[in-house]
């Protein structure tokens, strides 16, 4: 019965009749168009759509996007639905129609869930489909990245466009979801301890999974069947929904009034009576003269004097800096000045008299007559009888009464009236102006400009602009007006004035009113008005809400391959989406008959919502197939599901914050910046400026970077600020930079070649030419012989008794050829002066340099004479001579004197092991005795001799083994800083050298040396190896000689101690070795200790490929001392092969003289026989 009545009250309870189907949509046809990268673009539908007699045709147009990350902390983010409640708002707001696509992909191909993101627009014109498809899909990701930090959104690929568009034709299987969702704002990681804001009674007022669409998702992945889920947004107007509110509030009252009521009878009568009477009489008489005279007269005078003085002093001055892609260089100076002058005056004289007369008359007569009659009567009765029963006592009342009323009135009036006017007015005026205008002004003007532009493929200007203009006015102004005037006015009236009145009234009124009532009341409720009260009421609450923040109409279809997939999904939703907090009917799903199907599917592969109509009155909505959602129900579609079995990525945690720079001072380009808010690789630049400029070190795993990293910088740096670079490369990576933009002869600035390659290994085309034993220019001969050995003992990680060996043998080498010119021995024995006539020219040419008396030189002279820069001189020379063969042949006759010696004779055989490749073949061509052998510290100056500057490769090549590397390119990189150094101290004289950098790749191998050799006697650890402490040394010190030193390294813990730190910037690329994770994270200004920065060490382990962590860690304000996360921009060129290279640097030959050969023969002379016997 209750039922019954319920449904009675409750029009959406009838059974209903079923749902006829609405010819309302035609497809014409259908495209996918791909873009340049083989993905979806949009979807393009022709169609024609009817609803309430009307036919639209036009195109509608899809655009999809997937999700493809979403960050592990939104996992524990009780704020999901609500940044999808604010992506929602957003969207309702520049009216885009949301679409959102969930699908089950598990055949051909098995990708998983993949979740959709999309917009959908209709317009009759194609192109216009088109173009605000694409402005809405902005809006679109513009509010998901900005509500979820760092979400990643893909356009479809071709295959899971394909299995769509497929899915759409060919899943028979539909149903329709229907009712309000239950939006769940829970932490979807499982938090017990958040509750459900929405939730106003105990905690268990919502018993319900934290998870929603992840229910559904999770169980179609268990049983692996194919299905779409579409969901469809309609855009209400807030006037509609108004509308739909002030409904709801009317009959929300009306029900709400049912709910309670008091039943009551009651009967009464009453019959008065009243009598009056009156009687009046009336007349009155008037008379009335008037007469007036006005005069008035008038006289004014003003005069004005106004002075105005006006001074002003501006100074301005504009810096603009701006950055484009151009080729060009200008340089321009302009300097401007005007002065003004000038002067105006002004006279001006005004003299105006007037005068009016005017004269008037008027004369009125009036008169009039009015009489009137009234008559009037009136009678009444009136009779009451009421009567009272109630438990406590019975009433009894009556009443009667009468009145009877009678008038008469009579009136007459006469009025007569007389008015004489006459009028006489006169005017006087007169006006003096007499004005005067004194202008004067005087402008000066000078500006300055100046601007510098430089600008090859990146180029930065400047422009500075002085002004100042000086202005000074004056104006003076003089007025007077003298203003008479005279005015006469006179009026006369009389007026006569009669009225007589008479009136007479009578009445009379009786009454008895007798009374008797008699009640009976009750109090009465309905409860089913009160259920229904509280269902309107809650509707009322979301359209009191939707008119706040708006709402969509809501589409929501299932598609499924099989009957079984279909059946799941009709558990599936409501399990998901269905419950009981604010909503007035719960999710449902709805069974269709095959027709249905066929139709709800036909709109499904057009994205086109249903229209069919359910006439059901005093309902929300008048859609049978759609539901009026709020912002927050529609999140709970449509907030992304932390389902991991798909294309999304979910168990990734955020990229931790990094700072960004856009506004970074400097001329050199070196990267691209990350923003850690969007997650996007922006179009800012990490720019570099000189004096940031510091030792750089790029760190991390083999393959993901370094290279092109350290490569953009000696590239910029060389092109834009003329360094001299050098580049070790350990294999053969950097040939490329012969084909670098602005340093080649084709493309430089002056036309002139900067950039070399030579290589190490043997038999390359262009081999360094290189005596390793000559003796450079500026390194003392003692010092660069303790050098060499200590180096080449390093480069094999040899203990101290293998370099014992190595430095006596080259010092006994260095005696007998008169190398150690300044020893004192050397100067007292027979090679103690000068030998022949090419020493003494020697001697001549350094003397003529330095403007000293040549008279005294010749054959004999003492070397104890000669200045310290003769005795340097004489020792390049004569070391000229030494070859690296007599090394190690001098080294095997140690080995053959100590037969009983074994701890010896292996460490001597480590060393030769070693050494003699340098005495064999090519390399004992390459790196012996030549006369025309190359300086190695010249390297790198190039182009004209005022301004040399450039970059040389110097290739080790795979072909050579890393022994010998690492031992040549520590010489190398060493003989170079020494150089260096010294040249300092000769710029104090005012030479030029630019700043030199040298590039270290593989620094681990050329700084601590490669393994091998006898074990023995190999050093252990730092303690035991002197010369990184050299290379300590280096790195300390090398800034104050403006020499900069980059390393390239991948095991951080392996390098010297202090080199990392004396790198101030850094570029870290990926890097997965706990121990060099916590020598990294310091040098970035975080801790490496603790729970703090956790997320920074695990960061390290998964930097993406050519992305870097990057800090720029030389300057004096804080401010730009935080770490940036980067990728390096990569320098696009060919690499040459060994052909080209040769085409266009030259072919260097390795061919000797005889003299070279002779040089290159082991030494036979008495000293080395008297002294072989002693070792």
């Amino acid at each position: 019965m209750i039922i019954e009545k319920l449904t009675e009250k409750i029009p959406w309870l009838k059974t209903k009749d079923t749902l006829s189907i609405p010819n309302d949509l035609e497809v014409e046809a259908t495209e996918l168009h791909f873009n340049e990268h083989n993905e979806l673009d949009y979807l393009l539908f022709r169609v024609i759509e009817r609803e309430g007699n009307r036919e639209y045709q036009g195109y509608r147009v899809v655009r999809l996007l997937q999700l493809r990350y979403i960050s592990l902390e939104a996992r524990r983010d009780a704020g999901l639905l609500q940044k999808m409640r604010t992506v929602l708002r957003g969207l309702y707001g520049a009216q885009v129609d949301l679409v959102y696509l969930a699908a089950g992909v598990f055949k051909n191909p098995n990708i998983g869930i993949v979740q959709c993101y999309g917009v959908t627009t209709f317009s009759p014109k194609k192109e216009e489909a088109i173009q605000r498809s694409l402005r809405d899909l902005f809006a679109l990701r513009a509010g998901l990245v900005g509500a979820y930090r760092q979400i990643r959104l893909e356009s479809l690929s071709t295959e899971v466009a394909r299995w769509l568009a497929r899915s759409l034709e060919q899943m028979p299987f539909a149903i329709v979801a229907v009712g309000h969702p239950d939006p769940r704002e829970n932490a979807r990681g499982g938090d017990s301890s958040m509750r459900d804001p929405l939730v106003s009674g105990g905690q268990s007022a919502q018993q319900f999974s934290i998870q929603q669409n992840e229910l559904l998702f999770r169980g179609m992945s268990s049983l692996e069947e194919e299905f779409l889920l579409m969901l469809l947004t309609s855009h209400v107007r807030l006037e509609d929904i108004t509308r739909m509110l002030a409904g709801i509030l009317e009959d929300t009252s009306v029900y709400a009034s049912r709910q309670l009521g008091t039943r009551a009878a009651s009967f009464g009568i009453s019959l008065p009576a009243i009598l009056t009477g009156g009687l009046a009489e009336n007349a009155s008489q008037s008379y009335g003269t008037n007469h007036s005279t006005g005069l008035t007269q008038g006289e004014a005078v003003t005069e004005g004097v106004a002075n105005s003085e006006g001074q002003a002093h501006t100074v301005g001055h504009a810096s603009t800096r701006g950055w484009a892609h151009t080729v060009g260089i200008s340089e321009t100076d302009t300097v401007g000045s005007s002065s003004t002058d000038g002067t105006a005056v002004s006279h001006g004289t005004s003299h105006t008299e007037g005068t009016a007369v005017t004269n008037g008359t008027s004369h009125t007569d009036s008169s009039g007559v009015a009489s009137s009659h009234i008559d009037s009567s009136s009678y009444g009765v009136n009779a009451g009888l009421g009567g009272s029963i109630a438990p406590a006592g019975v009433g009894l009342s009556a009443n009667v009464g009468g009145n009877a009323n009678w008038g008469t009135a009579d009136g007459i009036v006469n009025s007569s009236g007389s008015s004489d006017t006459s009028m006489h007015s006169v005017t006087q005026s007169q006006s003096d102006t007499v004005s005067q205008s004194n202008t004067q002004s005087h402008s000066d003007t000078d500006s300055q400009s100046h601007s510098t532009t430089r600008s090859e493929a990146w180029t930065t200007s400047g422009a500075e602009t002085d002004s100042v203009a000086d202005t000074t006015s004056t104006s003076t102004t003089q007025s007077h007006a003298d203003t008479k005037s005279t005015a006469r006015s006179e009026s006369d009236g009389v007026g006569l004035g009669q009225s007589i009145g008479r009136g007479i009234s009578a009445g009379m009124s009786v009454g008895v009113a007798p009374s008797f009532s008699l009640s009976n009341g009750y109090q009465w409720q309905d409860d089913p008005y009160i259920l229904l009260t509280d269902i309107m009421r809650v509707q009322r609450k979301l359209l009191d809400i939707a008119s706040r923040e708006g709402a969509f109409y809501t589409d929501l279809y299932a598609l499924a391959r099989s009957e079984q997939g279909v059946q799941a999904l009709m558990g599936l939703i409501p399990e998901a989406f269905h419950g009981t907090e604010d909503v007035v009917a719960g999710v449902q799903t709805r069974e269709l008959s095959e027709p249905e199907q066929a139709y709800i599917g036909l709109h499904a592969r057009a994205f086109t919502p249903s229209t069919r109509i359910e006439t059901i009155p005093e309902a929300m909505s008048g859609y049978a197939d759609s539901t009026l959602l709020t912002m927050l129900q529609v999140s709970a579609y449509t907030a992304p599901g932390m389902f991991e079995q798909g294309s999304a990525l979910t168990t990734q945690e955020e990229t931790p914050a990094f700072a960004f720079y856009p506004d970074m001072p400097g001329n050199v380009t070196l990267a691209r910046q990350w923003s850690s808010e969007t997650g996007l690789l922006t179009d800012t630049f990490l720019k570099l400026s000189p004096d940031r400029h510091f030792h750089t070190a790029f760190v991390g795993d083999t393959g993901f970077g370094k290279s092109i990293a350290a490569e953009r910088l000696a590239y910029e740096s060389t092109r834009f600020w003329h360094y001299r670079t050098i580049v070790l490369d350990f294999g053969q990576g950097w040939r490329k930079a012969m084909n670098w933009p602005g340093v080649s002869p084709k493309n430089s600035e002056d036309s002139l070649n900067h950039v070399d390659i030579l290589q190490l290994y043997p038999g390359s085309p262009r081999p360094l030419r290189w005596n390793i034993l000559q003796v450079p220019k500026r390194i003392e001969p003692g010092r660069y012989r303790s050098m060499v050995a200590e180096l080449f003992a390093n480069a094999g990680r040899m203990g101290a008794r293998q370099l014992g060996f190595m430095r006596r043998a080259l010092t006994e080498l260095y005696f007998e050829a008169g190398v150690l010119t300044g020893d004192p021995k050397l100067q007292n024995g027979p090679l103690g002066h000068l030998q022949n006539e090419q020493e003494v020219q020697l001697i001549q040419n350094e003397r003529q340099n330095s403007a000293v008396d040549l008279d005294h030189l010749h054959v004999g002279t003492l070397l104890e004479s000669l200045s310290p820069a003769e005795l340097q001189a004489l020792a390049v020379f004569r070391s000229r001579k030494m070859d690296v063969s007599k090394w190690v042949d001098r080294l095997r006759t140690y080995k053959e004197k100590l037969e009983r010696d074994q701890v010896s004779r292996t460490s001597l055989e480590g060393v030769l092991l070693r050494l003699e490749q340098f005495s064999e073949g090519h390399m004992a061509r390459q790196y012996g005795a030549s006369a025309s052998g190359i300086g190695v510290e010249d390297l790198g100056l190039m182009g004209c001799p005022e301004n040399p500057w450039g970059i040389t490769i110097i290739e080790g090549g795979a072909e050579m083994d890393e022994y010998s590397k690492a031992a040549l390119l520590s010489l190398l990189a060493s003989i170079l800083y020494s150089d260096a150094v010294a040249r300092r101290r000769e710029m104090l004289d005012g030479k030029h050298f630019p700043p030199m950098q040298i590039f270290f790749e593989e620094a681990n191998k050329v700084l601590t040396g490669v393994s091998g050799g006898a074990a023995s006697d190999q050093g252990s650890g730092e303690s035991g190896n002197p010369v990184s402490h050299l290379f300590q040394t280096m790195w300390r010190d090398g800034r104050k000689y403006n020499i900069f030193l980059h390393l390239m390294a991948q095991t951080v813990s392996e390098l010297p101690s202090g080199i990392l730190s004396s790198c101030a910037n850094v570029f870290v690329f990926q890097t997965k070795d706990p121990k060099d994770r916590d020598l990294i994270l310091p040098h970035l200004g975080r801790s490496e200790k603790g729970l703090v920065n956790t997320e920074y060490k695990r960061y390290l382990a998964r930097i993406p490929r050519t992305y870097a962590i990057t800090k720029l860690g030389y300057s004096d304000d804080v401010h730009w001392l935080e770490p940036v996360l980067v990728r390096p921009m990569i320098i696009r060129c060919n690499e040459p092969s060994d052909l080209e290279i040769t085409q266009e640097l030259g072919v260097v030959s390795l061919e000797r003289t005889a003299s070279d050969i002779l040089a290159s023969m082991p030494s036979s002379n008495a000293w080395h026989r008297c002294h072989s016997k002693a070792i």
